[in-house]
């Protein structure tokens, strides 16, 4: 098994520990807008630059290396990155109780009620109705949480933004050393 950093040699000894958004793009392979939606989402942590007239985004070479793996092997439950994703919300939720109603999903994701009742009804969370309410189990929004359709929704909520921050900060301090 190897590290990022060894699985790709050939980027980690061009480029320098930062890197800019035009780095980005090239070393991806995507074009700038899907840069710049990926640091809105959170996907990608980054740090603003201002010097005088110029505003720059400095990003770790080792997040840009993780999302450039994470889009060439895609979304898969098996996947290392998955699994840190789940083991993340697993301690986050650690408290949490072990079946939620519509209001505790709301508040840990960020999005409205009408949302978390939407995704019930479409089948993204697995839910009971019990006195007329829907509850969820904590296993089920984990699985949700972790899901292609939760992060790839295009309008995010803050709550959502700031926790994927978090992970990939989380992630990230961990991914150098971490064997993929």
């Amino acid at each position: 098994m190897m590290t990022l950093l060894e699985y790709y040699p050939e980027i980690s000894g061009s480029y320098p520990e930062h890197i800019t958004q035009k780095q980005m793009y090239e070393i991806c392979g995507v074009c700038k807008s899907t840069v710049y939606k990926a640091e809105l989402s959170g996907a990608v942590p980054y740090e603003k630059e201002v010097n005088r007239l110029l505003h720059t985004h400095k990003i770790k070479l080792l997040d840009a290396l993780a999302f450039k793996y994470r889009r060439e092997h895609g979304y898969r439950q098996d996947d290392e990155y998955i699994s840190y994703l789940r083991r993340f919300y697993d301690k986050r939720l650690k408290s949490s109780a072990d079946i939620l109603t519509v209001a505790d999903v709301a508040e840990i994701t960020g999005f409205v009620k009408q949302s978390v009742q939407r995704w019930i009804g479409r089948d993204y969370i697995k839910a009971f109705i019990r006195r007329r309410g829907f509850y969820i189990p904590k296993e089920s929004l984990i699985d949700f949480l972790v899901s292609p359709i939760y992060n790839t929704i295009q309008k995010k909520s803050e709550k959502q933004i700031e926790t994927l921050r978090e992970f990939n900060a989380w992630y990230s301090a961990r991914i150098g050393g971490v064997k993929i």
